[in-house]
């Protein structure tokens, strides 16, 4: 299968005032097919959210390559990059980003004003649908302000589904939700990623959503490093720890399809 999204010897260097540069990614290596699921996991400040922002051409690389459905994102002018990331790219961002003068539904369709054709016409309809497939058909044409943080977690997830892209970035979408909506909306965004082969990248503290990918890695001193996430029973509880995959299993995969879901 031919991969949908590439990246080779990625780098990533901030310079700082009065201090020698700050080496953030130091040469990562990631290949993506369409409708796979990929879990990145890490300690704060190993540089995860940059690697997302590079994955949806938010953010270039200091150096390296990153090819994106076959195209080299390198040789990219600005206009041309915002309208590859428009529609390729879902985003789930850890701070939500939603706009706090649109409703709900506003902000669910907002993606879908850029369109044409049906896809505009129906884009309240469409919102509709994803917000009650995220559990909030209550709170349809609600203001943002009046959403709890797991809700708005919610309507975030619904608005990175509105265009059906090609690929879902999303960092901490768990987060700010229970263990039994987590679940819900995890399935959600596997479910849509199936019916549409969309790849779902996914960045998370929590073993057990990384245990649901089919690929996981941790990014550590600048690089991806696979690894495997094992379930295990603790007395009546379930805990999750990873181990480093062989050097011979670039694309370690989950005990079974779901273990850590549940």
């Amino acid at each position: 299968m031919s991969e949908l999204l590439e990246l080779r010897g990625i780098t990533r260097t901030f310079a700082v005032p009065d201090s020698a540069p700050l080496k953030i990614l130091t040469g990562v290596d990631l290949s993506v097919s369409p409708g796979e699921h990929v879990a990145i996991v890490g300690r704060s400040g190993t540089g995860k959210s940059t690697l997302l922002n590079i994955l949806g051409l938010i953010d270039q690389p200091t150096s390296g390559s990153y090819t994106l459905g076959g195209t080299d994102t390198s040789r990219l002018g600005e206009s041309r990059r915002a309208h590859l990331r428009g529609r390729t790219f879902g985003f789930v961002f850890q701070s939500f980003n939603l706009i706090s003068g649109l409703s709900t539904t506003e902000n669910v369709a907002a993606p879908l004003l850029y369109d044409n054709g049906r896809a505009f016409w129906t884009r309240s309809t469409r919102a509709a649908e994803l917000l009650e497939a995220v559990g909030l058909g209550d709170r349809v044409d609600s203001p943002i302000s009046r959403l709890s943080g797991g809700e708005q977690q919610r309507v975030a997830i619904a608005r990175a589904l509105s265009r059906r892209p090609s690929v879902i970035l999303a960092d901490e979408p768990t987060g700010a939700l229970d263990v039994d909506t987590g679940n819900s909306v995890m399935a959600l965004l596997e479910r849509q990623c199936a019916e549409n082969r969309a790849a779902l990248i996914i960045i998370t503290h929590d073993l057990a959503v990384a245990g649901r990918a089919h690929t996981q890695y941790r990014l550590d001193h600048g690089v991806l490093t696979p690894i495997s996430v094992k379930r295990q029973q603790v007395g009546s509880l379930e805990e999750f720890s990873e181990v480093v995959a062989p050097p011979d299993s670039p694309h370690p995969t989950a005990p079974t399809s779901r273990e850590g879901a549940s």
